[in-house]
């Protein structure tokens, strides 16, 4: 028997025929193996391809064995048309999967249309050649054929034609966010019939083409998508001083982008409160509902620590004041609790009863979140925190912008008390690690009790120098100061000053 047209293609017209027998069977495990390979991996190289591959060389093999040798010979031509179909495949997916490379979302309409097309030319061409069809007949049977068929499904090819519209005209890509009717997702491909979705829920969602080219489509991957916010804040509470506080937060959130800037609108008065829009912008849509989260959180604990009211319906019943003596004992409970909380700092805990209560009234308890900051490095500081519950890190940042560990502070550390002395700008920054509860103290008290209690002053600048002793050095180092107490001397010179005592 001849060499079949497979084998001519094959270059294996030069060998004996035994071995050429044994070369296909080689190729056609080669291509099973492949196969195996690829069954469970998700590459762009399928399986499908593989057992195409092999299967048209075992129908080449078994062509040779027919008794009619034209019935064989139309084998061998139908074997060599499916290994050419199998090859295009084959190239067309390698070519994919190196463009594409570590891409995981894709879509596959350009891919199969020139599959389809080239599939379609080789059928042609090897009917002239080998059967002695016309195209001009064939073209002229399909169309008809091509008529009722689309008749048939009009829904189906509705959809294809649907998919190779979307996909042309770019209306979104593969990993964008879309909405397209009640349907949210990331976008994961497109095929002829359908578009995979993603949704936040992890549900894999298969919405035909034809449904997303007749509704609104929203695409989220603009680079900076908008989100917004309502909170009823109390009328007693100046806007610009909610606006204030509430664009702090936001910078405290790192997804919420510099630019477009938040916005903050006193929008409308309501019956209990001023009604306010939070507009920010965000560079990733998949990360919303986190990011909503971090600032209604946030901004939770920053009204709290503001002493500013969310208001809602209320009823007022006026009572008989019968507990006038138990809120009298409570307040009195609260300073003796707040006192020793103030003893537990060192430079604190020598002060007497009297000289603590003088502190007592401008100290206040404040709240704040998990990954807020409490202070920031260079910031002018005026305040000083003892933290009574959870934990916080202290950090600052190298000179190439690197962010850089100092220490963590828990119940009973301090910060913030070098600047609240000197007036020098903070140096590191500290944000919280867990829910937390500080102590927060202002100069106010303190210049109480300079004046009433100067020789506090100088008890509590000599604990603070001694434990502050390297940075007091560099500060006052452009100063003339001699003697072992020069940088003690410095910074109670700074207290006179910044206190007026």
């Amino acid at each position: 028997m001849a060499p079949t047209p497979l084998q001519a293609m094959l270059g294996l017209t030069v060998l004996h025929r035994d071995l050429r027998g044994f070369v296909e069977s080689l190729l056609v495990l080669i291509a099973l193996l492949g196969a195996f390979a690829v069954r469970r991996r998700k590459r762009a190289l399928t399986p499908t391809t593989f057992l195409l591959l092999s299967g048209s060389i075992l129908i080449d093999a078994g062509s040779r064995f027919i008794p009619n040798d034209t019935v064989g010979e139309k084998v061998a031509v139908a074997a060599f048309v499916l290994f050419l179909f199998g090859l295009i495949r084959l190239v067309l997916e390698a070519i994919d999967a190196m463009t594409r490379r570590r891409r995981v979302h894709f879509s596959t309409i350009g891919k199969d249309v020139l599959m389809l097309v080239l599939w379609f030319a080789v059928l042609m061409a090897v009917l002239y050649t080998d059967f002695g069809v016309q195209p001009l007949s064939i073209l002229t049977t399909t169309t008809v054929f091509a008529a009722v068929l689309g008749f048939a499904l009009q829904e189906t090819l509705g959809n294809i034609f649907s998919g190779m519209s979307l996909s042309m005209g770019h209306a979104f890509e593969p990993g964008d966010w879309i909405r397209s009717g009640q349907y949210l997702g990331r976008v994961k491909g497109i095929a002829w019939r359908a578009t995979t979705i993603v949704t936040r829920a992890n549900e894999r969602l298969e919405i035909p083409n034809s449904v997303i080219a007749k509704d609104v489509l929203f695409n989220y991957a603009t680079g900076a998508v908008r989100d917004e916010m309502k909170v009823g804040i109390s009328y007693d509470v100046p806007p610009n001083h909610v606006r204030e506080v509430v664009l702090t937060l936001l910078r405290d959130v790192p997804q919420v982008m510099r630019e477009p800037e938040p916005e903050v609108f006193a929008w409308e008065y309501g019956d209990f409160s001023v009604q306010y829009r939070i507009r920010y912008c965000i560079a990733d849509y998949g990360v919303q509902e986190y990011v909503r989260d971090r600032v209604a959180s946030g901004l939770w604990y920053a009204l709290r620590r503001h002493s500013i009211e969310i208001p809602f319906p209320t009823r007022t019943v006026h009572v008989r004041d019968a507990r006038q003596d138990d809120e009298d004992r409570a307040d009195a409970d609260f300073e003796r609790e707040l006192m020793a909380d103030l003893r537990q700092v060192d430079w604190l805990r020598g002060l007497s009863d009297d000289e603590l209560r003088l502190l007592v009234p401008t100290v206040a308890v404040r709240q704040f979140g998990a990954g807020e900051m409490l202070v920031r490095a260079g910031e002018q500081g005026e305040t000083m925190f003892i933290v009574r519950s959870g934990k916080a890190e202290v950090f600052g940042h190298t000179a190439d912008g690197q962010i850089r560990h100092i220490a963590k502070i828990a119940r009973g550390d301090i910060t913030g008390e070098m600047a609240l002395m000197t007036g020098e700008p903070r140096n590191a920054s500290v944000r919280a690690l867990t829910d937390l509860e500080v102590i927060e103290m202002d100069r106010e008290g303190f210049t109480r009790l300079f004046k009433e209690h100067p020789d506090a002053a100088a008890s509590i600048g000599d604990i603070i120098a001694e434990r502050n002793r390297d940075r007091l050095e560099k500060l006052s180092s452009g100063a003339t100061m001699d003697g072992k107490g020069g940088t003690h001397r410095w910074l109670l010179a700074k207290m006179r000053e910044l206190f007026d005592f």
